[in-house]
């Protein structure tokens, strides 16, 4: 079969599929946009070149987890294994686990010290300068409570032992010591072709 004919039969399926369930296509989200999956609320953050968006829900999904006992590094932390083992399924549910979209995720510290490697994952926390870049965005009364990223504060040679960036309800970028338990709003990568409901 040629790329044109499977190309088409796939543009067709698409258009049956909005025009059977009233869904459109991820990429015509407007960036800030609302989208219903089963009982979760989430937001368009942006639409990326390669075809793919990210989104981030309008909640917390965890409400009270320690970043780690003894470590900064996200790629080795609790956090990281407590989000891909409670909150990977929900995302998987909401939009099949085929449409997640693996990725790399820089652990550079606020104070640009690389003293991490970056990490590939499907579902995890903002980075610092996410938060700060879609800050206007991400916002919302449905969030009761501090949240994770996966960025460190700065390092341990420098004095910041602990410490990792965490965002308020209303936005503000802080820090928090590792080993305090507050909240997870994990950001996802979602390829753009798949149909969503628009919310409200």
């Amino acid at each position: 079969m040629s790329k044109e004919l499977e190309a088409a039969r796939e543009l067709v399926r698409m258009l049956e599929e909005k025009e059977r369930t009233g869904r459109v296509e991820l990429s015509s989200v407007t960036w800030g946009e609302i989208i219903n999956a089963n009982d979760n609320r989430y937001k368009v953050l942006e639409h990326f070149e390669n075809g793919t968006t990210l989104i981030v829900p309008m909640a917390l999904m965890l409400e009270r987890e320690k970043f780690d006992s003894d470590s900064r590094n996200y790629k080795t932390s609790n956090l990281k294994k407590q989000i891909e083992e409670k909150c990977l399924p929900i995302f998987e549910k909401d939009f099949g686990a085929e449409n997640l979209v693996e990725h790399e995720v820089d652990l550079t510290s606020v104070d640009m010290q690389n003293e991490f490697e970056s990490c590939k994952c499907k579902v995890r926390p903002g980075t610092f300068d996410e938060v700060r870049k879609y800050n206007d965005l991400f916002v919302s009364e449905e969030v009761k409570g501090w949240w994770w990223t996966c960025t460190p504060w700065s390092t341990a040679e420098r004095g910041w032992d602990y410490s990792m960036a965490v965002v308020s309800p209303s936005g503000i970028i802080d820090y928090d010591f590792y080993y305090n338990c507050i909240g997870v709003r994990p950001f996802c990568i979602l390829k753009s072709n798949i149909f969503v409901s628009k919310g409200e």
